[in-house]
């Protein structure tokens, strides 16, 4: 049996940055084809092994699940890292992610949409009505607390919070059609997840298993790699009490938010700033305000209109009241898209939370 290793005393930041920085595949074995899928098995290096499934997580693959939720995000992994038809990918419990040369979001990582496959590989009669179709028309004859118009479709009311409160589009991708009542559940499909609610409870469908299995994918347990630990998750987790100099830099030009302390990243974000004519302006500010939540309104002073509620994480830094939030309602890190704001995903804008204080020093620049 392995035995756990405990990272505490180990320098996390430099270990998230190699990380991120070198995927360091090691060869692995030759899994043959799947449905027509021509598949490798590898092992990152690094890597950590999760003996809960018998699976390793490495590389990037690795810092994007240890920065975006671990286990309590997409859960545990269900494969090892997959080279299939060129592209490497891993499944998880709640979904997949897969190494992108093309993607803008710093560590290289993309979530799958694995909704759309799922829904039309299922047999279920009662599914039918949640096959997608390309040009959905607008379909507002449910109680939808939100409506998309890039797809079309609205979150139901009764599965709403549960969305908005647990990563938004960049989670659970846009809807792709409208709620059916099945089996008892109320059932709506999105582009990354399955979400079923009864009796106030939502849950979200384990598509990545599902997905796995339905391409018959290598999912038993492996044997654990020499060089991949058994770690405390804990132990990796920064510590926001540590003590130092600490400042953020917002890079428009990358649409990257970085987090330093004593002049050392120790953590790095997509972002969405302010889109003509609406820009982020440049120049060096300080954090003066932190707002746990609110409802934002635009008030005429942007071209662009608005009406978010319950925006979590707010922190504001300049005289126009431009500042750092998590934006629940899009997908579009890595491109400018608000009104001003530098908008974060829900772990990152917890991140920025906890990270800064009233003072902080925020440098943005092109």
């Amino acid at each position: 049996m392995a035995s756990m290793v405990r990272l505490a005393t180990l320098n996390r930041r430099g270990l998230l940055w190699r990380l991120g920085a070198a995927i360091g595949l090691a060869t692995g074995s030759r899994l043959g084809s799947f449905d027509g899928l021509h598949a490798s098995r590898l092992v990152p290096s690094p890597a950590i092994y999760i003996p809960d499934t018998g699976h390793h997580i490495g590389g990037s693959v690795l810092a994007w699940w240890l920065q975006y939720g671990a286990e309590n995000g997409l859960g545990w992994p269900v494969t090892e890292l997959l080279k299939l038809d060129g592209r490497y990918v891993q499944y998880f419990e709640r979904g997949a992610l897969a190494i992108s040369a093309s993607t803008r979001d710093p560590l290289g990582v993309v979530p799958l949409d694995l909704g759309r496959p799922y829904v039309a590989s299922r047999p279920d009669r009662d599914l039918d009505r949640l096959r997608t179709r390309s040009g959905s028309n607008r379909n507002r004859a449910f109680d939808a607390s939100h409506f998309f118009d890039e797809t079309g479709y609205g979150v139901h009311e009764d599965l709403w919070a549960y969305f908005r409160e647990d990563g938004g589009v960049y989670r659970f991708g846009y809807p792709l059609a409208a709620p059916i009542v099945s089996a008892g559940f109320l059932w709506q499909v999105f582009e990354r997840s399955v979400l079923m609610a009864r009796a106030g409870e939502v849950t979200e469908l384990p598509i990545g298993v599902l997905e796995s299995e339905r391409m018959r994918l290598p999912t038993g347990a492996v044997d654990q790699a020499g060089y991949a630990p058994v770690v405390d998750l804990a132990a990796l987790h920064f510590d926001q009490k540590a003590s130092g100099t600490r400042h953020v830099q917002v890079d428009l030009t990358r649409q990257v938010v970085t987090f330093f302390l004593d002049g050392e990243p120790v953590h790095v974000a997509g972002t969405s700033t302010g889109l003509y004519p609406d820009f982020t302006p440049p120049g060096r500010f300080r954090i003066f305000s932190q707002i746990p939540r609110a409802r934002l309104i635009s008030n005429g002073s942007t071209a662009a209109g608005y009406n978010w509620s319950d925006v979590q994480h707010i922190q504001y830094f300049t005289e126009e009241w431009i500042g750092f939030h998590y934006a629940y309602w899009h997908n579009d890190f890595g491109r400018t898209r608000s009104a001003g704001c530098v908008n974060l995903r829900l772990h990152d804008s917890q991140w920025a939370w906890s990270f800064c204080k009233i003072g902080t020093p925020v440098i943005v620049h092109y």
